[in-house]
């Protein structure tokens, strides 16, 4: 029986969808090392599944960039004669398009998988970035496996050091002294820290992977799904507002409207620009551990 190969089956929907090309990186929305099963978009649609890398699909060919360390995996496990290895830092993504691509080529990208650096950087060449509504792995990738859902421990004070309400406090103070209103978090160990919670979404990685927004008043808004909430304790649950993981984007847009909201250019996703503007640091970045706390 006849079956279509990953790589076609994209460019089939790419022409559907009348661009000309696509970036895939190996990054989920939390830019991590390590990716639970289902965030493995790359190593689905070219064979390469190691920790660093980013493809890019046109129509006559497909490009897998990725450093030193994976020169010679990446070509034990993709189809040579399907994918062109190049080397991340070398001939980086941005250099290769700026040489190769002509002027308004159209290229689709996940808003939610590309780093504000890595846009401005791609924004320099002469393709024309396409922010895409849907993932089409979300009906290409028919057997993709289940999203992650560790369940979510509270982390007591004993270990943490801090209660998480003095945690908010705190950084709420440094919102109002940045005339700021709220703070959009999007790594997964500020959120740890901050909540005083662990996870288990990813093995061996102890954070839970989620979004949420810190109000000026030490509020939090969790943007987690629900079914990783069953082992906490009431009391930790009530303490935030619980909303779906994929409503995150839409509330930070809502509420930019009238407030200020600051996060991480370096780190959060380019869908929180376009969401966001302007945009300042997320000032958890650097934040410190408390002499009582311990992982």
């Amino acid at each position: 029986m006849h079956t279509t190969s990953p790589l076609s089956a994209l460019r089939h929907w790419l022409e559907a969808s009348q661009l000309d090309g696509m970036i895939v990186p190996r990054a989920d929305a939390w830019q991590s090392e390590y990716c639970a099963p289902y965030d493995e978009k790359l190593a689905w649609l070219t064979g390469f599944d190691g920790s660093a890398g980013v493809a890019l699909v046109l129509k006559n060919k497909a490009l897998l960039f990725v450093d030193g360390r994976y020169q010679v995996q990446a070509r034990v496990q993709v189809n040579m004669d399907e994918v062109e290895i190049h080397h991340l830092h070398n001939e980086p993504l941005a250099e290769w398009l700026a040489e190769n691509v002509a002027a308004g080529t159209r290229i689709g990208f996940d808003a939610l998988l590309m780093t504000n650096s890595e846009f401005e950087q791609l924004s320099a060449t002469p393709c024309e970035l396409v922010p895409l509504k849907a993932s089409p792995f979300d009906t290409l990738w028919t057997d993709r496996p289940a999203a992650p859902a560790g369940l979510i421990r509270e982390m007591p004070v004993e270990h943490s050091g801090e209660r998480s309400a003095d945690k908010r406090q705190r950084v709420a103070a440094v919102l109002a002294a940045n005339n700021a209103d709220y703070l959009a978090v999007t790594l997964p160990d500020n959120i740890a820290w901050l909540l005083n919670v662990r996870g288990a979404d990813i093995p061996y990685s102890p954070v839970p992977l989620s979004f949420a927004l810190l109000g000026r008043d030490g509020h939090v808004e969790w943007f987690v799904n629900d079914n990783k909430l069953s082992a906490l304790p009431d009391n930790v649950r009530n303490a935030f507002t619980i909303a779906p993981q994929d409503t995150f984007i839409e509330r930070c847009q809502q509420i930019a409207k009238g407030k200020r909201v600051m996060i991480d250019a370096d780190s959060a996703p380019v869908a929180l620009r376009f969401a966001i503007e302007p945009w300042g640091r997320n000032c958890l970045a650097d934040r410190p551990h408390h002499p009582d706390e311990s992982d």
